[in-house]
């Protein structure tokens, strides 16, 4: 049998993946525009203590600095109504913008709208608002998963807002400033692996080379991120490193390779991913999993947010 990217999909089936992450998205979701906002409020505000202001270092915001400071001069009353167009997904000017920024910048702008509506720059959240009981369970689902899963909740929502077109929406170029010199390249070690290919893979990604890491895919490669489709081709992987990747720092900690049909190699390594958004503070806790070719190039790698640590001590390495 030679693999299909469907059936590379299926490989580790037993992967335990944080389902609640796309059910409190799915919860949020169904919120009304006001109720979004305010638990949006909540969730910045209350996770304030472990996002680090730091993560701004590393976005360029420069791509939303002419909408914040639009923003910034309006009345309270359009304030209020711009934010409530993000999250309808309403066909406005700035809603169209807003689209087109990568996820750091979509988080980088709600987190400086926060710091503006906790300075009363911006118009908050009334003072008493009371969150439907339907936004309170989804507030209370999304105190109750850990950091990491949080995280990964409130990038699905920011992602997701601005205008919804029926075609594909260019996204901004490299929304992440690059690092003026390369970043230290440090060569990992994974307890269980000694696989060339996903050595170098954590390298380059680690040292922000994401060229490296693309010509490391076959040419029909594909990468797929947690809960989303595979992105699919050198080309493409590329614009999404460098649209989402900038600042991430992978930890990995054990692995398991196995032999597969026709040649392939599958290979399972988990650990954990830092953002710049947490910091050193809270890590993602993560699982790759690879499909290698007979040239032991990437055919495919699944990235999967992991339902608990637990999963970390599964692969059968620690006794």
């Amino acid at each position: 049998m030679t693999f299909t990217l469907d059936s590379a999909r299926s490989i580790f089936p037993d992967t335990q993946v944080a389902d609640a992450v796309p059910l409190v998205v799915q919860a949020c979701n169904q919120l009304s525009a006001e109720d979004q906002l305010a638990l949006l409020w909540f969730a910045y505000t209350e996770m304030g203590i472990t996002i680090t202001p730091a993560a701004m270092d590393v976005v360029n915001m420069m791509f939303a600095d002419n909408i914040l400071a639009q923003i910034k001069q309006m009345p309270a009353l359009e304030q209020t109504q711009v934010m409530c167009d993000l999250v309808n997904r309403a066909d406005t000017p700035i809603c169209h913008t807003y689209a087109a920024f990568g996820t750091n910048v979509k988080l980088g702008f709600w987190y400086q709208l926060s710091e503006w509506m906790q300075q009363g720059i911006v118009a908050p959240i009334p003072e008493g608002y009371k969150l439907s009981p339907q936004a309170s369970e989804a507030l209370e689902a999304l105190r109750r998963i850990e950091g990491g899963q949080q995280l990964t909740v409130l990038q699905d929502l920011v992602v997701n807002m601005g205008y919804a077109s029926t075609g594909a929406m260019p996204t901004v170029k490299d929304p992440v400033i690059p690092p003026k010199e390369a970043a230290p390249r440090t060569h990992i070690s994974i307890r269980g692996i000694n696989n060339q290919t996903v050595l170098s893979y954590v390298d380059c990604m680690n040292a922000f080379d994401f060229e490296a890491a693309v010509a490391l895919f076959a040419e029909e490669g594909a990468l797929k991120p947690p809960f989303q489709e595979p992105v699919v081709g050198r080309e493409a992987i590329l614009i999404y490193m460098r649209n989402e990747c900038y600042g991430l720092k992978l930890l990995p900690e054990q692995g398991i390779s196995e032999l597969a049909d026709a040649g392939f190699t599958q290979i399972k390594i988990t650990g954990k991913v830092q953002t710049p958004w947490f910091g050193n503070r809270v890590g993602i806790n993560l699982a790759w999993r690879f499909l290698l070719n007979p040239a032991s190039q990437i055919f495919f790698v699944g990235i999967d947010v992991l339902a608990s640590a637990k999963e970390l001590l599964d692969l059968g390495l620690v006794r």
